[in-house]
């Protein structure tokens, strides 16, 4: 049998809405995994998440450093109800009452108290990654390559806050800020402020703070500009530390995404005004950045292999005879001028630490070839202009995988209204919870179990949690004059159980839904006659 390889996960938890439960359920499998191990074949070091995934990513950072209970990342989302959600309080300036998502964050996201501690605390660091849309906009100034001045401005809008979850952290309001702004979803919660200061920037964009200044910025839900943020995952793995030793680490992005982009082959006709608009607001920014990094990944990847290859074949046939004294210089004045630029004008380093600290990486990274060569110095020099002129700095092969439900019309309670259905009955958030530790349970066993295959069967949702899912559906469009939600279920009736599409099973939920609104309207409508005949209270 051959030896099982130790996995190193970057967990990247993407936008979901009311789906956050079964991102849940995959953290609540995977966590408990790794602390009931005596000797962990897994280790997670880099967390990220955006919209509903950044609480989700917080929690599970919190749970591995200090040994929390999972048991509370299942609470903390399975405590969130949508009438808490419409009671708004005197302060809410939103649909939705955002002061009771700021009490949840704070509730579950600080100190472990000793009652939540089951397993021991590790020595263990957790890069966690909040991202945010920064409605302000970020102004950054690109220079030349050859001289120093600027060429062109821009305005980002994709942020992050990054965050060191160990067991002495200590910015805990911080981090409640950043989960909170990475949740407000436009006009249903109110956007969140927080101080940045340049330090946590690119040089480049140093022209947005005056001096050594902090300022305000104004952030909003995360999903907006990166939904899936898998390239922000290889960003902070690229700028961890590299280990000379061989440890027989394996390297894997892992994303958890439980409404993932399908494909609109089977559409048919014309596309009608909303159709467009739903696809140019929702479908499309949701799925353009997961394709455009897997396409860049790819790239890299191919582009390693041949690094790779290279480097090693002149390793072999390098010149062992002295190099021209005129050569040498020229590379060396060209190492000069890219640790010029790279140093000093994008990352605010003395340039000769910088090209210091490159040669000593080199040196490690590719300590094999080195052992071929005469002239170790110009040959680190020229592996530095390789990789600098490939953008391959510090990159390493990327592997991607992914946890997600094979059919989640099918198998999601809360797909419903946009995702936003499990927040209309506990029920529902339960049944995606424990779907996500189905799939995440039968991940650690294909990736750790390498004596046996694993097929992933589908589970549809038990026919109870249909007729439940169905009902709320005709409960809430009706009073919300929804006009495509008849069309939709009836033309997907083929697939879905004889329980509960026959036709009596339509007429009686829509039957019990009218029931209901109007009921619900004659109590309000006889509550406004009643109060209209009652005389003005004085005032004094």
């Amino acid at each position: 049998m051959p030896a099982r390889t130790k996995k190193k996960l970057a967990l990247v938890f993407t936008g979901a809405v009311s789906l956050g439960s079964f991102e849940a359920g995959v953290a609540y499998e995977i966590v408990k995994y790794i602390h009931e191990q005596n000797n962990p074949e897994l280790e997670i070091d880099v967390i990220v998440g955006t919209s509903a995934g950044a609480l989700t990513g917080a929690l599970t950072a919190l749970a591995l450093v200090f040994g929390t209970d999972p048991q509370y990342i299942e609470e903390a989302w399975l405590s969130v109800r949508l009438d808490d959600l419409l009671r708004l309080n005197p302060g809410d300036k939103s649909l939705l009452s955002s002061s009771k998502v700021q009490g949840l964050i704070t509730k579950y996201i600080g100190p472990p108290s000793a009652g939540k501690v089951l397993y021991p605390v590790k020595d263990s660091v957790v890069n966690l990654v909040v991202v945010v849309t920064n409605l302000d906009g970020i102004k950054y100034e690109i220079h030349r390559a050859k001289e120093d001045e600027f060429a062109v401005s821009a305005i980002g809008y994709e942020d992050a806050l990054k965050f060191q979850i160990e067991p002495g952290f200590r910015d805990w309001d911080r981090l409640r800020s950043a989960v909170r702004a990475s949740s407000a979803y436009p006009a249903a919660f109110e956007h969140k402020t927080i101080l940045r200061v340049s330090d946590e920037f690119r040089r480049v964009a140093k022209y947005n703070f005056r001096d050594n200044e902090g300022r305000d910025f104004n952030f909003a839900d995360g999903g907006i500009v990166n939904n899936q943020p898998l390239n922000r995952a290889i960003e902070i793995v690229n700028e961890l530390p590299v280990k000379n030793e061989k440890d027989g680490w394996e390297r894997i992005f892992l994303v958890v995404d439980p409404s993932p982009p399908v494909g609109d082959i089977a559409h048919r006709g014309k596309y009608g005004v909303f159709d467009v608009v739903s696809k140019a607001v929702w479908t499309i920014p949701r799925n353009q950045t997961l394709y455009q990094d897997l396409l860049l990944l790819e790239k890299v990847n191919r582009r390693l292999n041949w690094k790779n290859s290279f480097v090693s074949a002149m390793a072999d046939i390098w010149d062992s005879a002295r190099f021209p004294a005129g050569k040498v210089h020229a590379l060396n004045e060209l190492c000069r001028e890219v640790a010029l630029f790279k140093g000093k004008t994008i990352l605010g380093i003395d340039p000769a630490g910088y090209l210091e600290a490159e040669e000593k990486r080199i040196r490690n990274a590719y300590s094999s070839e080195i052992e071929k060569v005469n002239n170790v110095d110009f040959f680190v020099k020229y592996c530095f202009l390789l990789e600098q002129v490939a953008d391959l700095r510090n990159k390493q092969e990327i592997t991607v995988e992914m946890i997600k439900p094979q059919n989640p019309q099918r198998e999601l309670a809360g797909v419903i209204f946009g995702n936003f259905g499990g927040f209309l009955d506990s029920g529902f958030m339960k049944h995606d919870f424990n779907v996500g530790r189905t799939y995440a349970s039968r991940w650690l066993k294909k990736e750790l179990d390498l004596s046996r295959e694993i097929h992933f069967r589908q589970s549809e949702m038990p026919a109870a949690i249909r007729r439940k899912v169905f009902q709320m559906l005709f409960d809430n469009s009706i009073p919300l004059v929804i006009e495509d939600i008849g069309p939709r279920l009836f033309s997907g009736k083929e697939s879905l159980p004889r329980e509960v599409t026959g036709l009596f099973s339509f007429i009686r939920m829509g039957a019990l839904s009218i029931m209901r609104y109007l009921a619900g309207k004659t109590v309000s409508w006889t509550r406004e006659k009643i109060l209209s005949k009652l005389p003005p209270s004085k005032t004094n």
